[in-house]
């Protein structure tokens, strides 16, 4: 694991500074279903209408879900990053059952899907990549009808790594009635290229301030000396400006690297989202 691990690091390390991935194969060679055995999720593949082809996820399902058939639970989308795959479950998964069998956090389904290996979370022009359909018009569908969802943005979060920390901000601001919170570790804010469509998130938060001001959380994780700490800087001083509370945890002498940052921050995550689900309790 960290072997693949670091390749990934690499791959993304190269991507950004070339501004392209540094080989030169296809979208139809990215691995979409990737079903290797993880202890503590279920492997499932969706058929995807949009690019014609199955896509993996993995779900990892509180340990009290077959227990009381009537409960219904929040759900969080965590987003891999540049060259992973549904395999993230294996990464943050952990981290995630542990704060559950401590009863640190509420119990949560977390949804872990191949979201393409360079895809940006978005839909492509010309190849046939359609993540951001996938992820929001067939995947949360599936997930709500098969298992027992709060199926609204109070129960429903993201979460995600690198590319997959800035698809998680684009969702969160670009569908704030779908997501209610996030929390991200070096989010590639706005990482696209000529093929990747969508509006930057920088001016999806200016449209939807008023939507989101004060209903809804986000915390946001990055190393000092990550190339991707400038980007993190800026998005939170632009919500500061449009009065969007955000916090923005910075770590000296860390780099890109999801170990460390999860290691220092990886509890703070899942207890963030966990506060954003909780916050009715308070107001009873």
């Amino acid at each position: 694991m960290k072997k693949s691990f670091a390749v990934t690091v690499f791959i993304f390390i190269a991507t950004v500074a070339l501004g392209k991935p540094p080989w030169d194969g296809p979208p139809s060679t990215w691995s979409w279903v990737v079903d290797d055995e993880i202890k503590i999720v279920k492997h499932h593949v969706l058929k995807s209408p949009s690019m014609g082809f199955d896509i993996g996820f993995n779900v990892l399902l509180p340990p009290s879900y077959h227990q009381d058939k009537d409960k219904r639970f929040p759900v969080v989308y965590y987003l891999h990053g540049a060259g992973g795959s549904e395999k993230s479950a294996n990464v943050f998964g952990w981290e995630v059952l542990k704060a559950m069998r401590e009863e640190a956090i509420c119990e949560t389904i977390y949804i872990f899907p191949n979201g393409g290996t360079f895809s940006r979370y978005r839909d492509w022009k010309t190849k046939n990549v359609k993540a951001e359909t996938f992820i929001i018009d067939e995947l949360i569908p599936h997930i709500d009808k098969t298992y027992r969802t709060i199926n609204d943005r109070k129960g429903r979060a993201l979460s995600g790594f690198s590319m997959g920390g800035g698809g998680s901000i684009y969702f969160l601001f670009k569908y704030p009635e779908k997501f209610g919170a996030a929390a991200t570790m070096s989010a590639a804010i706005d990482w696209t290229n000529n093929e990747s469509n969508g509006e930057k998130s920088f001016d999806l938060a200016k449209k939807n301030a008023d939507k989101l001001r004060g209903n809804f959380r986000l915390l946001m994780v990055v190393g000092e000396n990550d190339q991707l700490f400038t980007v993190n800087q800026k998005f939170h001083e632009q919500l500061k400006s449009l009065n969007l509370d955000s916090r923005l945890v910075t770590h000296p002498g860390i780099k890109h690297n999801l170990g460390k940052l999860k290691e220092k921050s990886g509890r703070d995550i899942v207890l963030a989202l966990d506060k954003w689900f909780r916050q009715d309790e308070k107001k009873n």
